[in-house]
Formats: structure tokens, sequence, C-alpha cells
């Protein structure tokens, strides 16, 4: 059997459904999700590691970010969650300073800068909960604004991006569990301009776009079109012009990564060995992740979650107070809902997260974004 045959036998083998699973619904049809949206970007990595992992270049660890914190300030896990799995999502818009301004030189060409993920090469611009539930058929992304005002262990309170400049990956894992009463099993760290590559070898991905905006940083066009990954950096980038500011840029954020997510489990693609190799060369090379969580254990969530579907995807951000922003000194900050949002990550920790979903709907990333 050639290559080509065995990687898509392979590919086939990985997307049979469960003996355990119901019959979906006739009335979904949207394609079966391999990707649950970025960290499980990294699970693409492992459902197609089964074929394609000899050419594709192994993923980058964070060390181990979970021995440091001490085990008696770490939260219980909920027995009602069972083998349900917390992934942190660590972030980077490797243009951005560490005050989240846009990194530019006098002739305005972009840096081209990796994200550096040592402890204080950066403040995370993205810091999100990913959960996946026990069952293997739902999954939520949690998202916490870069500015919020938190404890930071050891910081007193500042704004929850500078966790990790302070102390890397450990101590945003621990700010994170202290902020959410959740125990996080894994952390992910995702690079932007890495994600705009990944963009690209996918041929580009569907995002609408309901008006119109100029800014600095350039004209995102009203419309429904395939943008390529400059054109999706852009439209992330963009904020000040926004109604919402950062609010909406972060709903920006969870829109690409959707559209990601569509893209990558067409089944066109899943088809396309050739395609799909350069989908997972780019995906290797846009993460890093904890030590624990190498390809085995990759592959072991993937094939768990197999049988996701896009609509099982809730996104989500973590409750706001009102008014939503002030000034703490000469910082503009954001404040959390401290009651509302024990709610929401109750129901993360019980992984319930669908009866919280179904008790606030329009808490949902909605299907057109600003």
């Amino acid at each position: 059997m050639s290559t080509v045959e065995d990687e898509r036998a392979a590919l086939d083998q990985l997307l049979a459904p469960r003996q355990d699973a119901p019959a979906a619904p006739r009335r979904r049809r949207r394609p079966r999700l391999v990707l649950v949206l970025a960290a499980v970007v990294v699970v693409a990595l492992a459902a197609s590691a089964t074929a394609l992992w000899s050419s594709v270049p192994a993923v980058g660890h964070l060390g181990d970010p979970f021995s440091a914190i001490p085990a008696a300030e770490r939260p219980a896990v909920d027995a009602a969650a069972g083998q349900a799995q917390n992934i942190l999502l660590i972030g980077s818009d490797s243009r951005a300073n560490g005050d989240g301004s846009e990194v530019t030189d006098p002739s305005g060409a972009e840096s081209g800068q990796e994200a550096d993920w040592t402890r204080g090469g950066q403040r995370s611009d993205v810091l999100a909960v990913l959960h996946l539930s026990a069952d293997g058929r739902s999954a939520a992304m949690v998202s916490i604004p870069r500015d919020s005002w938190v404890a930071v262990p050891g910081y007193g309170t500042t704004k929850v991006n500078a966790a990790f400049a302070y102390g890397g990956a450990s101590l945003a894992v621990q700010t994170v569990e202290q902020l959410t009463g959740v125990r996080i099993d894994h952390v992910v760290a995702i690079d932007f301009s890495g994600f705009a590559r990944v963009t690209d070898a996918l041929g580009g991905v569907r995002i609408c776009v309901p008006k119109t905006v100029s800014d600095q940083i350039g004209t995102v066009e009203a419309g429904c079109q395939v943008m390529d990954g400059a054109q999706a950096l852009d439209y992330v980038r963009q904020r000040k012009t926004l109604p919402g500011g950062d609010f909406d840029r972060q709903r920006r954020q969870q829109n690409w990564m959707r559209s990601v997510i569509a893209g990558a489990t067409d089944r066109e693609l899943l088809g396309d060995p050739v395609k799909l190799t350069a989908v997972v060369r780019e995906l290797a090379a846009s993460v890093r992740t904890d030590d624990g969580l190498g390809e085995p254990q990759l592959l072991s969530l993937a094939l768990e979650h197999r049988d996701l579907r896009a609509d099982d995807v809730a996104f989500l951000q973590a409750p706001l107070a009102s008014p939503a922003t002030g000034m703490e000194g000469s910082q503009s900050v954001v404040y959390l809902d401290a009651g509302a949002g024990a709610e929401l990550w109750q129901a993360v920790k019980r992984d319930d997260v669908a009866s919280w979903v179904a008790a606030h709907p329009d808490a949902e990333l909605a299907d057109t974004v600003r």
C-alpha cells in the first residue's frame, strides 16, 4: 500500500465513530470535530500523528509548570467531573509589547518576532481555560480578559496577564487556579503569528464581518470572506476602533479560532494527506505544551474527543462586573464579577457547563462577531 493510502486509512480509522457513541440526529450534518479550538488545535496534531508524525516536527515543551506549586494550594478535583480535562491556553501576539501596545518600527514593518515563552519574556495576550468534558462530547473555552484586575500570588493585585511575565507558566496556572477554583491539568501556549501560518496552510478561513473597520493597523472590509493569515491577524489585532475595544477583540480571536476549526475538520482536508501534513506541521511549530502533554497524551485526547461537533463547543468569557472597566493608578483595568464568575467556574469544575450555558444563552459567542 502506498504512503498516501496508508495515511488515508489511518485517518479513516481515527475518525470512525466510537462503538458506544449514539447516532447523531439527522438535522446535525456538520463535520466531526477533531480539533477543539486552539488547544485542541494541538489535539489535531495528535489526530494526524498516526500517519503523519514522521514528517512533522515534535511539539515544543514549556517544562513542568505544576511542580513549583504547593500541592496544598491547588484546587481539589470535583468527583462529579470524572475524567474531564481543563487546559490553560496562553496566547501571544508576538507583535505586542508587555503593556499590550503594538510593536512598531520607523518603517512600519512587522517585526516578525516569534513568541518568547520564557519567564519574563512577555505578558500573555490571551488567557483562557479550555474544558473538555469527561464523555468526550462537549467542550467550552472560557476567556479571561488580559487586563482583569486579580490577585497574583506573591505580587498583590495586578493585571492577570502579568502573571506569565512574573513567573512563567507556573505562576499563570497558580493565578488562574486561585481565581477560578478550577484545577488545571495541562498548559498549551499558542503563537498567533504561527497560527496565521496555519490559516495559510488551510488555504484561508471564512470569516464574516458585519461592518468595515479601519484603524492604524489596516482596513477589514465588511462581508463574508476567506481571509489569509495576514488578513486574519489584522482582524484580531484591531481594537481601538471597535465599539467594545478589547472585549470585541477577544471575541474576534475566538471567532478566528472557530473558523480555523471549521477549516481543519473539512473532509476534503482530511482526505488530502499533503495539505494535511502542511497544516499539522504549522500547528506543531505554533504551540508549546507542558511536559505531561506529550504525543501519546495528545493522541489519547484526539481519540476521546473525535465525535465532537462544531456546535458542541461553547465559546464564553469570564463574567464582567458593572462597570466592567476602570482605572487603578495609571492603568486601565477590567473588573470581573466574582459572584457570577463563581457560578460559571463551579459549572466548569463539575463538568456541567451545558447547564450554565442554558441559563445564560446570551453569553455564548454569537454567529456574527463585530
